[in-house]
């Protein structure tokens, strides 16, 4: 983590502080009361980022080949974490204009667009709930996808021993340790669990990656061409659901001790997109060379099930995305509690209560929607298309279209074409990938 922060300092030294051009920093005036250090933000970054998307990268190298995925892989994840600094700057724009430290996601747009051209404003309203909307819904989306995943990768080790239980009675068991991990108060409460599941993940890759090396890649000409024109909007959708935790990165920004060195060219945040990049393209590259078209959904599939490394892969992994869990339903969490906590006027005993309740119900609900539809293999592509596609380009190219109104375009208003081509790239994303994803899964069925 040293050469991390030496890196970061650097940067800070060659460019100096914003806090030279104004007097007022937002970021000395946030009220949090455990916040992260430099290290403790890097471990739940990557461990934020690196899930369950990860062993589906090989199905999606197989949509495009090998040097496609390499190139749109690299591009799709540059432009997403250069969507999400102008999200972070504009958030700290709106911050030093009201005068306050934190201004969160939806209520940024509000203002944003309350104050940008004539004709969108009256679209400031709708689309603060409608940011807070589906900023909840790809949460809960993702927990509900992490039940899934860890009972089916568990009932798969279990029914080779034998002990062959469904798979909903698989995600009845794993309520209880789910509702224990979703009453950690913090995000520093809950760094020993990500340290945990970084170990573990990279545990689980090294017993992958066994498998994947372990014979010569036999490299042809399928495997290095694009399949059909229609894979591409799906490699994007399942990219950006793998690549893009805007809910995550947004809370670990706002926790975290110095926020200030989030950002920057050598930033927190670009340091981890840059492993998180390096290791989605290694295991989607090797798997696709290892397993050709036969590769399914998520590589765990493909390993030999009578194995004892494999089924240890199997375990690992789960672990892994099971002790993720209370990260992802934390930024839920945190979402609904500012917008409960505001309008609560009870004593300390009731808000106890509520802040429980609340932690409670936002395990409940993805476990239950899980068991009520326990194959959401098929929807995932769907769901990163839609959410992230908004979340992840849209609304950052309108929120700094909004912020810049009238005159901060620059010559030849280039920002304001800069970001109206965001929104268009966004928002062709969103449509193209539902609708391929759409169509694979009446095909599926």
């Amino acid at each position: 983590m040293f050469v991390y922060e030496f890196m970061a300092g650097i940067v800070d030294t060659i460019t100096g502080a914003e806090e030279d051009e104004e007097t007022y920093d937002p970021h000395q005036h946030r009220k949090v009361e455990k916040p992260t250090s430099y290290s403790d933000t890097m471990i739940h970054l990557l461990k934020g980022s690196i899930g369950a998307g990860v062993l589906c990268m090989p199905s999606a190298v197989a949509r495009m080949g090998v040097p496609g995925s390499i190139i749109c892989l690299t591009l799709i994840g540059t432009f997403a974490a250069y969507c999400m600094h102008m999200l972070i700057g504009a958030q700290y724009k709106i911050c030093k204009r009201a005068r306050r430290g934190y201004v969160a996601y939806p209520r940024c747009m509000f203002l944003a667009v309350q104050d940008g051209p004539p004709a969108l404003r009256w679209a400031a309203s709708p689309l603060y709930y409608f940011v807070d909307g589906v900023l909840v819904l790809w949460q809960l989306g993702i927990c509900c996808i992490y039940c899934v995943f860890v009972s089916e990768n568990v009932k798969q080790v279990f029914d080779f021993y034998g002990a062959e239980i469904s798979l909903r009675a698989h995600l009845c068991v794993l309520l209880i340790p789910l509702t224990l991990l979703g009453l950690i108060k913090d995000l520093k409460l809950m760094t020993p669990l990500s340290t945990v599941s970084n170990v573990v993940t990279m545990l689980g890759f090294i017993l992958v990656f066994f498998y994947l090396i372990e014979d010569d890649v036999d490299l042809d000409d399928d495997k290095l061409r694009l399949k059909t024109l229609l894979d591409i909007p799906v490699f994007i959708g399942t990219a950006l659901f793998a690549l893009e935790a805007v809910g995550v990165v947004l809370a670990l920004e706002y926790n975290m001790e110095e926020p200030r060195r989030f950002v920057g060219l050598c930033g927190l945040f670009n340091i981890g997109m840059l492993i998180i990049i390096t290791l989605y393209l290694t295991m989607g590259v090797f798997g696709y060379l290892k397993y050709g078209d036969d590769i399914k959904p998520s590589i765990t599939l493909n390993l030999p099930q009578e194995e004892k490394k494999a089924q240890a892969a199997k375990l690992t992994f789960a672990l892994a995305i099971f002790l993720s869990f209370p990260l992802q339903n934390f930024v839920a969490y945190s979402i609904l509690w500012r917008k409960i906590k505001k309008k609560a006027t009870t004593s300390a005993k009731s808000t106890f209560v509520l802040d429980y309740t609340l932690r409670l119900i936002l395990v409940l609900v993805p476990w239950a929607v899980a068991v009520a539809v326990p194959r959401l293999g098929p929807f995932i592509s769907l769901f990163g298309a839609f959410c992230l596609s908004l979340l992840a380009v849209v609304f950052p190219g309108l929120l700094d279209a909004c912020l810049r109104y009238p005159s901060e375009y620059g010559p030849a208003h280039f920002r304001l074409a800069r970001d109206i081509l965001i929104v268009l790239f966004g928002t062709a994303c969103l449509v193209s990938g539902c609708y391929t994803s759409v169509l694979e899964i009446f095909d599926h069925h």
